[in-house]
């Protein structure tokens, strides 16, 4: 193929298709439409077919776009055969995806690693080049498992080449995703390529040309054709600014219009339709001498889709249904309706756009479909077909409430502003004060914090299960015990309330509940398929204030991976933020890590500014664990700044907590004294920094205030909790006790309590409480291995402060310990960045490199230093030099 002026993209291409060293093994193409992207897409193609290279792919489809997995259907069908050759478990997760076979979607991982293991057993038969075009309207879900993909190109003869439109600068750009921009041809290769493709063109049409096409090769083709003919004079009209988008489908719209009615009938269907021309499924029914027109006037053209034909460029197919009248759209859609009968999420977009008026039967199938969609992680996109129910709808309170409908799945998805749209559109149709309350709370208390607002909002609505959900959430950020006390009568006065209702009011507030796991249990069991995630939410929020999450980690998960995308993604940042919890508890701090900031993410990206600085604590808490004192002070006073004139006062607690721990990791006993003391009373979080408030009050000699801190929590009878808060008052009441014989039995009987091996960082405390007690008592060959044991547990989490404090008692004991710095004492992701850093790259620099955020490297070399005996990054070269 000659393609003129595009030297460096096809050198780029051949380059990832030859998979040429330190050159990585994808590239995306975007730029303006007609800049070429199809034809440098296809010149890849071809050049890898002439080097045996079997290509994958396809294109998205913009009709396909709101169908999951449709792109992974096209990926796939050419190579089912290949499906025996991987694992049975991976071979029937990806049956199921693609309808072969029942069952439940798997998560999104266990889709990526199976897609994965497919793709690399094609590749053990020869090159593989996956090539797809229009990767804008590739669905989703399908996005999603490419992009997991393409980061792991590297270990199997694959490669991929992607064309998409124009970068948007909103758009983030995953690091070592390669992102080549196709701009226009400059002057002089324009002029070749229009010299070569009109070379009879007038001198002063050519001028013509050249100015409107400003560059794009397609343009430079398509405008000689219509200059002097019926279809230019709509090209005459355009505004003098008109883009080049315009003018190339002005230019397609004046052939179409040319043509025979029965003609654009047909091509309307396919331009609506997304995939008749290219798909045997559903072929054209135009004969092959008309197809052979059609080529010839530059509206379709041979290619190596299934059917071997495919529109020019995606103008033609806007240009199709531009310049279709609204009658003819109505009708064809209306035929695509009866056609996709059986696919209703294809079904109700085309009845949409038939109904000419408003027709209940018609709004409320969109609705029921809509509705389904949502619970199958579609929140997002099932807000524009309820928009466009209520648009149908013949009776204005039924248009309300399908656009208050829309209001709280667009809150759900994290688009707080549409959502505020719908429900002022709502107001317009039905001027009821009553109606959408609850989401505009609902939307104060997420995108501001407005934790008084959202409370004056409730205060004369009908007291129902979501107005004491949202109620009960308000409650607990606040922690006002006559909010509580009005919550409870409220709650008593209601008739029937749901269960999760009364279960979320009895753990929330504070109250000892001794059969409250076993009631959360029976809730998670009972759980429906269909159950919403607001409610999987709400039972994982409870599980992880009762200290249980790790009992019920898989419905979290299937949540992040169903719902993150078009999804209910309010939600999904509230899970990461339970998940970051869970990995913290369980000794996983990298993980821990990682999922805090990709819910931060989220909250950033959709002004969630509430579950943001829930994540900010849990960032401030990891820090301080982990020693890294400043980190943690930033973020408690970001937190603070924020949590103060709102009255969050669980914020505020928490960055309390955070205080406590950064100051307990450096022996500042006394900050973390005040700082505790000062949430003991009236927070419901106190139980548990029960440990950490008692150990203060000790190490301050403040025994008087440690007994009573404990006694206290007896007479609460704070162990029956959670198992963890029970660990916590054991090690509690070992610590305040005088004799030194019964705090070693009560912290052996803590120790000895089950779970205990679940907390690994809890128990690393408590075992060097134990051992500072032996040594303390002079019994060197008891406290040794139980600060040994101590150490490898706060190494193994990462805190490494404290194993620093471990390492100090050990020496104390008489054991020499091997401070000598070798990379054994490094995790594989720390010797990493260690190395990277040593090259002088900036944190920025290393975590584009690593897919890690510039907070992580701080946080690993932070981690790095103490390990390699530094204290500076400029010494990092030598001190891994000498290893």
């Amino acid at each position: 193929m000659d393609v003129i002026g595009r030297a460096a993209e096809l050198a780029a291409l051949r380059r990832v298709i030859d998979r040429d060293p330190g050159v990585e093994p994808n590239l995306v193409l975007h730029g303006d439409p007609g800049v070429g992207k199809t034809v440098l897409l296809r010149a890849g193609i071809e050049y890898a077919i002439e080097r045996g290279v079997r290509v994958l792919g396809g294109s998205g489809y913009e009709s396909e776009a709101q169908l999951a997995f449709a792109g992974l259907h096209q990926l796939f069908a050419p190579v089912l055969e290949y499906f025996d050759r991987v694992e049975p478990y991976h071979r029937e997760v990806l049956r199921r995806v693609l309808g072969f076979e029942a069952g439940p979607v798997p998560d999104r991982l266990a889709i990526s690693v199976a897609s994965l293991a497919v793709l690399a057993a094609v590749a053990e038969d020869g090159p593989v080049l996956v090539a797809v075009e229009d990767a804008h309207w590739v669905d989703h879900p399908t996005r999603e498992v490419m992009m997991f993909m393409l980061l792991r190109l590297r270990p199997y003869d694959l490669r991929a080449i992607f064309a998409r439109r124009p970068l948007l600068s909103s758009e983030r750009v995953t690091p070592n995703i390669h992102m080549y921009e196709v701009r226009p041809l400059a002057d002089a290769d324009a002029i070749d390529l229009l010299a070569r493709s009109h070379p009879d063109l007038p001198v002063r049409a050519r001028d013509q040309v050249l100015h409107y096409a400003a560059g794009n090769p397609l343009a430079l083709v398509e405008l000689p054709g219509v200059l002097g003919t019926d279809a230019a004079t709509g090209l005459e009209m355009l505004p003098p600014g008109a883009s080049t988008r315009t003018k190339l489908e002005s230019t397609f719209a004046g052939r179409v219009r040319e043509l025979d009615t029965d003609v654009r009938r047909t091509l309307l269907l396919t331009a609506l339709d997304g995939d008749r021309l290219e798909n045997r499924a559903h072929p054209t029914s135009l004969a092959p001498s008309l197809l052979a027109e059609l080529e010839r006037v530059g509206l379709v053209t041979h290619d190596s889709t299934p059917s071997g034909l495919r529109f020019r460029h995606p103008l033609v197919r806007s240009a199709i249904i531009a310049s279709a009248a609204p009658d003819e759209l109505r009708a064809a859609n209306a035929e695509l309706a009866e056609l996709y009968r059986d696919t209703p999420e294809r079904r109700v977009w085309h009845l949409a756009e038939a109904a000419v008026e408003a027709d209940e039967a018609v709004a409320a199938e969109i609705e029921r479909t809509a509705l389904a969609a949502s619970l199958r992680g579609g929140s997002g996109l099932a807000v524009p077909a309820l928009r466009r129910a209520a648009a149908l709808s013949p009776d204005p309170a039924d248009a309300a409430g399908r656009l208050h409908r829309g209001a709280e799945l667009a809150g759900e998805s994290g688009q707080l502003h549409l959502a505020q749209k719908l429900l002022d559109e709502a107001r317009a149709l039905l001027d009821d004060p009553a109606h959408g309350v609850v989401t505009r709370a609902r939307i104060a208390l997420l995108r501001d914090g407005d934790l008084s607002g959202a409370r004056r909002l409730l205060e004369h609505t009908p007291v129902a299960d979501r107005v004491l959900h949202l109620w009960l959430t308000i409650a607990t950020y606040t922690q006002d015990p006559d909010e509580w006390d009005r919550l409870g009568k409220a709650l008593a006065a209601v008739e029937n309330p749901d269960e999760s209702t009364l279960l979320l009011y009895d753990v929330l507030s504070g109250a000892p509940v001794a059969d409250a796991p076993r009631r959360l249990r029976v809730a998670f069991d009972l759980l429906p398929a269909t159950a919403s995630p607001g409610r999987i939410v709400d039972l994982c929020r409870l599980a992880t204030w009762l200290d249980l999450l790790h009992e019920h980690r898989t419905p979290l998960r299937e949540l992040i991976d169903r719902e993150s995308g078009g999804g209910a993604v309010t939600h999904v940042a509230a899970c990461h933020w339970f998940a970051a919890h869970d990995h913290f508890l369980a000794g996983d701090w990298d993980a821990a890590e990682s999922s805090a900031e990709a819910g931060l993410d989220l909250c950033v990206r959709h002004d969630l500014e509430l579950i943001a600085h829930d994540l900010r604590c849990t960032l401030g808490w990891l820090a301080a664990s982990r020693g890294d004192v400043d980190s943690a002070r930033e973020y408690s006073s970001t937190v603070e700044r924020w949590a103060e004139p709102r009255g969050s006062a669980l914020h505020l607690a928490l960055s309390a907590r955070n205080t406590a721990a950064a100051a307990l990791a450096e022996g500042d006993y006394e900050t973390a004294y005040v700082s505790l003391s000062a949430i003991a009373d009236h927070a419901s979080y106190a139980p548990w920094l029960l440990f950490d408030l008692v150990e203060s009050a000790v190490r301050t000699r403040r025994s008087a205030a440690a007994a009573a801190y404990v006694e206290a929590a007896e007479l609460a009878r704070l162990a029956d909790r959670s198992p963890r808060v029970r660990l916590h008052v054991f090690a509690a009441k070992a610590l305040s006790t005088a004799d030194d014989d019964m705090a070693v039995g009560l912290f052996r009987a803590a120790l000895a309590l089950p779970l205990v091996e679940q907390w690994p960082f809890d128990h690393a405390r408590i075992r060097l409480a134990l051992g500072e007690t032996h040594r303390r008592n002079h019994r060197p060959g008891e406290a040794r291995p139980e600060l040994r044991r101590a150490a490898d547990l706060f190494r193994r989490t990462g805190a490494t402060t404290w194993q620093r404090r471990a390492e100090q008692e050990l020496r104390a004991t008489g054991l020499a310990i091997n401070t000598e710095p070798t990379t054994d004492t490094l995790t594989a992701q720390q010797l990493e960045v260690a190395n990277l850093a040593a090259t002088g790259l900036t944190n920025k620099e290393i975590a584009e490199r690593l897919f890690l955020s510039p907070r992580t490297v701080s946080a690993h070399l932070y981690r790095v230093f103490p390990k390699l005996g530094i204290t500076s990054r400029s010494a990092l070269r030598d001190a891994l030099a000498s290893l």
